[in-house]
């Protein structure tokens, strides 16, 4: 009888210890996550903040991106006006318009020369504004404060109000005046152009490195945590068949110290 019982006890532990371990390979089956020790923990934490640093990183950078693609589109359109503004001086310049005639295209010349600063003041994106002035704006390209990455800007609406009210096609002379003004105003915007599509090479170098560190340490966190389904389900059906033995053999137990107790009766 002593005998019996002291078999059955380390067995029935033996099959709550595999319960338990029942319960934990299926909890990582669900999870797709391993238990981890507190070391690897700490891993996975530090990478993981790395992880979300980068990726805001990353996405800071587009945010960026953003601001010179509005920037270029301004530009861009302001060069077409100052196109049309050369034309109209060009046409005032030739001496062959009466001062009715010039001082009708004048009145188009300024409207336009106040468009292209009404492109700088509304090239704005979440409060920033690359056309507005020529100070720009720094940029964290990596997580830490050290590793940053400075736009330059150019003051649109200034230099349409300057057009604007400086510049005129109401004689000959004037609008001979006009057209070289125009070029070289033509020449600065070309010049902000270049240096918007520079800093489009280096935010996409540094965002294409943001995120591919990134996916890298993301990789080691994943290698660290997740867990092998199929060897899981091989595990797990290794426990429960264990389990249905052990209980077989603990039932079986019962039923000899019950015929023993029963002799005794």
């Amino acid at each position: 009888m002593t005998s019996i019982t002291d078999l059955a006890t380390p067995l029935s532990a033996g099959v709550a210890s595999v319960g338990q371990q029942i319960n934990t390979v299926s909890n990582e089956l669900i999870t797709g996550k391993g238990s981890l020790n507190p070391v690897t923990t700490g891993q996975v934490t530090r990478l993981s903040s790395e992880v979300a640093q980068y990726t805001s990183t990353a996405n800071s950078l587009g945010q960026a991106q953003n601001v010179i693609n509005i920037a270029q589109t301004g530009l861009t359109s302001a060069i077409s006006l100052l196109q049309q503004m050369q034309t109209l001086a060009t046409q005032s310049a030739s001496g062959t318009l009466s001062t009715t005639d010039m001082s009708s295209l004048d009145v188009s010349f300024q409207a336009l020369g106040q468009q292209i600063a009404l492109i700088g003041t509304n090239a704005s994106v979440n409060g920033q504004n690359l056309l507005a002035s020529t100070t720009g704006f720094s940029i964290m390209a990596g997580i830490t404060t050290s590793s940053t990455v400075t736009i330059g800007g150019m003051d649109l609406v200034s230099l349409g109000n300057s057009i604007a009210t400086s510049l005129s096609v109401t004689s000959a002379a004037v609008a001979s005046a006009a057209v070289d003004s125009l070029t070289s105003q033509l020449q600065v915007i070309s010049n902000a152009q270049s240096s918007l599509s520079a800093s489009t090479l280096g935010l996409t170098a540094y965002t294409n490195e943001a995120s591919s560190l990134s996916t890298g340490l993301q990789q080691t966190i994943d290698s660290i945590q997740n867990v092998d389904p199929t060897a899981l389900q091989a595990q797990l059906q290794q426990l429960n068949t264990q389990q249905s033995v052990d209980f077989y053999l603990v039932t079986q137990m019962n039923q000899a110290a019950s015929a023993v107790l029963t002799i005794f009766r």
